[in-house]
């Protein structure tokens, strides 16, 4: 029978999708710092670099959900992780987009909504992203409570070997550029910063800044060559970082830092196990049911899972894939079921 009669769970089919898009060999990015510093509207910058500010701001044009505040996600205990083609190249790249801090303190909530996202989704980063909103004078609470949890997650030392800082806000039109020349010059306040991080983390070596304005005009020349040629900077520094990737360390420390942190994270963690028990389960069916459908059939249906791959990605390129890698995609989702069986078997 046609499969769109069947009962199918095709959100099984874009968690498959996207599982097998983030495995090791992708190079991941996680997006740190202050509820508003403009994590967000970065993500979706580096994601769209070669179109214009008006079709950017398109909302089909923002995988990372932005508040009209702040141009983050506040409010959001959620962590947004989705593939994009960075500066429109063909391999994908992993971005993080992490829950921000306002405060000196995190919620509970937050925290291990984030952890249960790393450990299941995302189990290494390449790159860690420290997004500033410049210009800076101060290293305030909040940043700092941000920046010592994932040196906690992730170790001191894989943290500070992995990472760069990125400075928001500071427009690249020649105008501006020229007005900040007059009183703090850009090279003044990559400085400054950059001597602030070292001595406040007792860091021995200095930490790199480059400068993104999230909200450059596509249309002119000199402002999109900008963005362009920083964001080919990070996109060298990921490079740099492919056999470096980390994982979480002992979240001990975590736990005891944060008053009731360890119960939130265990509950949330067997929610998370509860969830995916049952999409082995409907994975299962599936399996069952797909394989009784003939070679035409799964071909047709592959092309609908293409669909769901594109609407998982928010890439509509996604669905002109040849049919026989959309039928290898999809067998290597029923090895995904069957991995997930022998797992169920050995435990």
């Amino acid at each position: 029978p046609p499969l769109f009669f069947l009962r199918v769970d095709w959100s099984l089919i874009r968690a498959a999708v996207v599982r097998v898009m983030t495995e090791a060999s992708i190079p991941k990015v996680l997006f740190l710092g202050e509820t508003g510093s403009g994590k967000s509207a970065l993500c979706n910058a580096l994601a769209h670099p070669l179109s214009s500010l008006q079709s950017r701001n398109r909302n089909d044009m923002k995988p990372f959900p932005e508040s009209a505040l702040s141009q983050d996600n506040i409010g959001n205990d959620e962590v947004v992780i989705k593939n994009v083609q960075l500066l429109g190249g063909r391999e994908p790249v992993t971005f993080i987009d992490t829950v921000g801090s306002n405060s000196s303190e995190i919620s509970n909530a937050a925290v291990s909504n984030m952890l249960v996202s790393l450990k299941y989704d995302c189990k290494s980063v390449n790159l860690f992203v420290i997004v500033v909103k410049a210009p800076v004078t101060r290293m305030n609470a909040a940043l700092v409570t941000c920046i010592e949890m994932f040196e906690s997650l992730f170790g001191k030392d894989n943290f500070w070997s992995n990472v760069v800082v990125i400075f928001t806000c500071l427009q690249q039109s020649r105008e501006q550029i020229e007005r900040r020349q007059a009183s703090i010059p850009d090279d003044k306040s990559v400085t400054e910063f950059s001597h602030l991080l070292k001595t406040k983390f007792k860091r021995r070596e200095s930490v790199p800044v480059i400068i993104l304005d999230s909200h450059y005009d596509g249309d002119k020349d000199y402002e999109r060559k900008s963005f362009i040629a920083e964001a080919s900077n990070l996109f060298r520094m990921l490079q740099s970082t492919i056999d470096k990737a980390v994982s979480l360390e002992d979240l001990s420390p975590v736990f005891d830092k944060y008053n009731g942190l360890k119960e939130e994270y265990e509950k949330k963690l067997r929610e998370k196990e509860e969830e995916l028990k049952n999409a082995k389960k409907r994975a299962k069916e599936f399996k069952k049911v797909a394989s009784k459908i003939g070679a035409a059939a799964i071909a047709g249906t592959a092309i609908v899972g293409a669909i769901a791959a594109a609407v998982a990605l928010r890439n509509p390129k996604a669905i002109t894939i040849s049919v026989p890698a959309i039928i290898a995609g999809t067998e290597i989702v029923f090895k995904e079921i069957d991995d997930m069986d022998s797992s169920d078997d050995e435990e």
